[in-house]
């Protein structure tokens, strides 16, 4: 009985050994490897959980707190005094987005950083506490002393400030101002133009949409022209980069209306006659048609 249980067991082994390596042999895939150590025809051990040298169980990772919007973007407190409250605004949000967010009732204008119309004032130097993108109104000094835009500032640290300050600011640069004295500009105009304001060319100007015709001075805006009799004049910006004031002459604009600023019209627009009354002023008399923007966008 002992050797035929002997042999018995020694045929079962052999048979085992050859299964399991016929088994191996043809697998060729990792799935055949995991079935054959599932079935337990790959050597001893646990026939659960992973082996030595089988692939690791996938582990989704685990997220850090506050990781998962990129985390580069900075939040500080900022006090309106005017609005009176103090609310968080990101470093890459405009001051003037942030306080419009809140509902407020914020002075704004050409939202590029152009008009002046949002200039604020921070407590301490503006080149420290604000980072602008697109200042084309403010100038160096004014900024050292607090005076910011807010539709083209961010913050970079807490302050306090306070909204609707571009007269403050203005008057800054003309007090400040180290050339500027009306005495020196007097003296100036007097020695470049040679004369006084009697020198100066008017022409007459019909605005066909206010039924008047009116003089306009060579060296004075359109618009502004035609505000000071009280007309409803389109505008916006003032400073030319809007569009909203655009006109049409009845000629070609070049020849007709001198621009200092235009930012909006092309020179073919021009041509056609169109001009901005914020910054044109005459060259020639001629007819002037108020209101039309959208027909100058389609040239």
């Amino acid at each position: 009985m002992s050797e035929t249980t002997d042999d018995g067991d020694e045929r079962a082994d052999d048979v085992d050994s050859r299964l399991r390596r016929r088994l191996l042999a043809s697998t060729a895939s990792a799935g055949a490897l995991a079935a054959a150590g599932c079935l337990g025809l790959g050597g001893g051990g646990s026939e659960t959980g992973p082996r030595d040298g089988d692939p690791t169980p996938y582990e989704p990772p685990t997220e850090t707190p506050g990781s998962g919007n990129g985390g580069g973007s900075s939040e500080f407190d900022i006090e309106f005094l005017k609005q009176e409250s103090t609310i968080a605004v990101g470093d890459d949000e405009p001051l003037l987005d942030a306080g419009l967010d809140e509902g407020w009732d914020i002075p704004y204008q050409c939202e590029v950083g152009v008009c002046g119309q949002c200039t604020a004032k921070v407590d301490g130097d503006g080149s420290e506490l604000v980072e602008h993108d697109g200042n084309q109104y403010l100038d160096d000094d004014q900024i050292a002393e607090g005076y910011v835009l807010t539709c083209v500032g961010t913050p970079e640290s807490e302050f306090a400030i306070e909204t609707g300050m571009q007269e403050e600011a203005d008057a800054f640069t003309e007090g400040g101002s180290e050339d500027g004295g009306s005495e020196d500009d007097g003296s100036d105009s007097g020695s470049e133009d040679g004369g006084s304001e009697g020198d100066v060319q008017t022409y007459d100007i019909e605005y066909v949409e206010q039924g008047g015709t009116i003089g306009v001075g060579e060296d004075e805006a359109l618009l502004y022209a035609g505000l000071d009799e009280g007309w409803d004049m389109p505008y916006q910006c003032e400073h030319g980069v809007c569009g909203q004031c655009t006109s049409k002459v009845d000629g070609d604009g070049s020849e007709l209306v001198e621009h200092d600023g235009n930012q909006y019209l092309s020179d073919e627009q021009i041509s056609e006659g169109y001009v901005l009354t914020c910054v044109g002023s005459p060259r020639g008399e001629f007819s002037l048609t108020t209101g039309v923007q959208d027909e100058a966008d389609e040239v």
